[in-house]
């Protein structure tokens, strides 16, 4: 089948298709490559032309997309139309090449290492320098459960009421749908921590 008549087929039909035995949702894959972008939902849809409504409702695969609409999004993102019908892949992510996201937050460099075209995590590496942090207003995250694990320095992690002093080797497991913030306590000593979201937020 051509990319053509694929992309018009699942602009058709819902945003879910099958290559064997995997399942690929359309929908959370141009999500992922909108995050690797460090693009906000409001920013694809003005420059695609429609509702930010549309575009979130969308990525979460619960609306259809004309085949016009999908291949503006996908020129936006940056995507090849034949990318979203491509199974997973094993993927090895280098050191010096892990693309840099930004998703917020004061002193820290954050990188996207996992999840790029994955529906079902999102992996990213943080760089967070002292005093460095999410900032001092909680937030909340649309998934089931973030875990963040430090590999060096300390992280201090607020979940609701209860606050975590994190070490190095610490792994903290918790459902971002709770108001968090974190930062590195330390006046001398950075921070990198790998942080891992499931599913990704939308």
């Amino acid at each position: 089948m051509e990319i053509g008549q694929k992309v018009a087929q699942q602009a058709t039909h819902a945003h879910t298709t099958s290559i064997g035995d995997t399942t690929i949702d359309v929908g959370a894959r141009l999500r992922q490559a909108r995050l690797a972008k460090g693009l906000s939902i409001q920013e694809v849809a003005d420059r695609v032309g429609v509702s930010k409504s549309f575009i979130s409702r969308f990525e979460r695969d619960v609306v259809n997309a004309s085949v016009s609409t999908l291949l503006k999004i996908c020129d936006v993102l940056d995507v090849r139309p034949g990318q979203l019908f491509e199974p997973p892949v094993t993927k090895f992510v280098p050191a010096d090449q892990r693309p840099p996201i930004n998703l917020g937050g004061s002193r820290m460099r954050e990188y996207l290492i996992g999840g790029a075209g994955n529906e079902h995590m999102l992996a990213i590496f943080s760089i967070i320098e002292p005093g460095g942090g999410s900032g001092d207003e909680p937030y909340t995250l649309d998934a089931r459960s973030d875990m963040v694990h430090v590999q060096t320095g300390s992280l201090s992690v607020a979940v609701g009421d209860q606050v975590y002093i994190m070490q190095p080797g610490d792994t903290l497991t918790f459902p971002p749908s709770i108001p968090h913030t974190w930062k590195n306590p330390s006046a001398t000593e950075t921070c990198t921590a790998l942080w891992v979201i499931v599913p990704p937020p939308v």
